[in-house]
């Protein structure tokens, strides 16, 4: 059923090791809890009995707020400069990046079109459109 975890249904998810949860179980969607990483769960940073509830929540909720389970990307920390409107000065941030490619359809044929780059500070796992985020748009030539 689900060959790429090697299991036949969801509830097999629910058992999973700490070391085998690398993934991230979130809700998708126009949910109230899909935004500021609300309504994420990291599996292995919960114990077994909160990823299990968390499997279990997402199946029960999946009729109305459906959710995401994703391999949970570990991403590297880069130097990017922007402006601080609060000094007029130009600064750098170190932080974690997180790109979300747009695709567009043109003339019949979907192509990549850009990706906004979302640069956290470096000691925030989840990466999401934070107060103290840079949203960096990167376009394709």
């Amino acid at each position: 059923m689900l060959p790429w975890l090697n299991i036949q249904s969801w509830d097999e998810l629910k058992d999973f090791s700490q070391k085998e949860r690398d993934f991230v179980l979130k809700v998708s969607g126009f949910s109230p809890e899909a935004w500021g990483s609300r309504g994420v769960t990291v599996g292995t940073d919960v114990s077994q009995p909160e990823w299990a509830a968390a499997v279990d929540g997402a199946l029960a909720a999946f009729p109305h707020h459906p959710h995401v389970l994703m391999r949970f990307a570990h991403s590297r920390i880069v130097e990017h400069p922007y402006f601080d409107p609060a000094t007029g000065e130009l600064r750098t941030m170190r932080g974690r990046v997180r790109l979300c490619p747009y695709y567009f359809l043109a003339g019949g044929e979907t192509k990549l079109g850009g990706a906004l780059a979302t640069i956290v500070p470096a000691d925030k796992k989840l990466i999401h459109g934070m107060r103290d985020a840079i949203l960096v748009p990167v376009a394709v030539k």
